[in-house]
C-alpha cells in the first residue's frame, strides 16, 4: 500500500507471482523427468526454499517507507470495534472467510490422486499443475484486480467451487488415477486460489483509508486466522468420511463466499 500506486498494485504483485512460478515449473519438470529422485530431492527443495525466504527478507529490509503509527489495532477489542464501525469491512471479512476454502482444499485433491504411494513423478505432475496455474493466472488476476478486485473475488470463488466439484465427480467416475484428472482439477483450483489471494489483498488495500490500512489489514487478518482454524477443523472432520466429502463442503463455502462478494461495493467506491 505504501510502495506501489493504487492502479499498479495488482500488476506488480501478479508479475512477481508469475515469475516465481516459472522457477517452480522447472523444479516440477525435473521431478517428472527423473532428474530429481527420492526424498533427498524433496529435502533439498525445502532447503532451497528456506534460503530464498531469507533472501527475500534481506531484500525487503532495504525498502524505505513512511512509518506507521501503532494504534493497537491488533487487539481483539479494537478489531471488533473496527468491524462494527465499517460494515463494508465486516462484509469483506465474511466473504474472505468463506473463500479460505480454496486454500484448504488442495491437499484433499492430492489425497484423491493417491500421491501417498511415493511416486515422485506423480507428485511432479501435481506440482506442475499448481505452478503452471500460478504462472498463467497471477498476473492476469492482478491486472483484473486493478480494475475490480470485487469481481476477482466473485469469479475465483465460483471457479474454485467448480474445480472442487469436478474433482469429486472425477473420483466418483473412477478417473482419479488417470494422469490428467486430478492434476487438471488442481490446476483449476489453484487458478482460483491465486485469484482469491490477489482479489482480497488488492481489495482491502484499496478500500482502507490511507491512514488506516494497517488497522484494516490487522482486523481482517486476525479474524481470517481464526476462521482458517475453524474451517480447517471442519474439513478434517468431513475427511473422516472421505476427501470427497471435505471437497464438497469446501465447494459450498466457496460458493457462499462468491455470493457474499457479489454484494460488496467496489473497493474504490466512496
Amino acid at each position: 500500500g505504501k510502495s506501489v500506486g493504487e492502479s499498479r498494485r495488482g500488476a506488480v504483485t501478479g508479475m512477481a507471482g508469475s515469475v516465481s512460478a516459472a522457477g517452480v515449473v522447472i523444479f516440477a519438470l525435473l521431478l517428472v523427468g527423473g532428474v530429481l529422485e527420492g526424498k533427498g530431492a524433496l529435502a533439498g527443495a525445502v532447503g532451497l526454499a528456506a534460503v530464498l525466504w531469507l533472501a527475500s527478507a534481506l531484500i525487503f529490509s532495504t525498502l524505505n517507507e513512511s512509518p506507521s503509527t501503532p494504534d493497537g489495532s491488533g487487539r481483539m477489542g479494537a478489531v471488533l470495534l473496527l468491524l462494527r464501525e465499517d460494515k463494508r469491512l465486516a462484509r469483506f471479512v465474511i466473504a474472505r472467510g468463506f473463500l479460505v476454502a480454496t486454500a484448504l482444499s488442495p491437499p484433499y485433491i492430492v489425497l484423491i490422486a493417491g500421491e501417498g504411494d511415493g511416486r515422485i513423478g506423480d507428485l511432479g505432475f501435481l506440482v506442475i499443475a499448481s505452478a503452471a496455474a500460478a504462472f498463467l493466472s497471477t498476473y492476469a488476476w492482478g491486472k483484473m484486480a486493478d480494475r475490480s478486485s470485487r469481481r476477482v473475488l466473485i469469479l475465483s470463488g465460483l471457479l474454485g467451487a467448480a474445480a472442487m466439484v469436478g474433482a469429486v465427480l472425477l473420483s466418483w467416475a473412477g478417473l482419479a488415477a488417470s494422469a490428467w484428472a486430478m492434476p487438471g482439477a488442481l490446476f483449476a483450483l489453484m487458478i482460483a486460489h491465486h485469484g482469491v489471494r490477489q482479489g482480497r489483498s488488492i481489495f482491502i488495500v484499496d478500500m482502507a483509508p490511507e491512514d488506516k490500512r494497517a488497522s484494516y489489514a490487522a482486523a481482517a487478518n486476525t479474524v481470517i486466522g481464526g476462521l482458517l482454524l475453524v474451517a480447517g477443523a471442519a474439513g478434517g472432520g468431513l475427511s473422516v468420511i472421505g476427501p470427497e466429502a471435505a471437497l464438497t463442503g469446501f465447494a459450498a463455502l466457496a460458493l457462499t463466499g462468491a455470493a457474499i462478494a457479489a454484494s460488496l461495493p467496489e473497493a474504490t467506491d466512496a
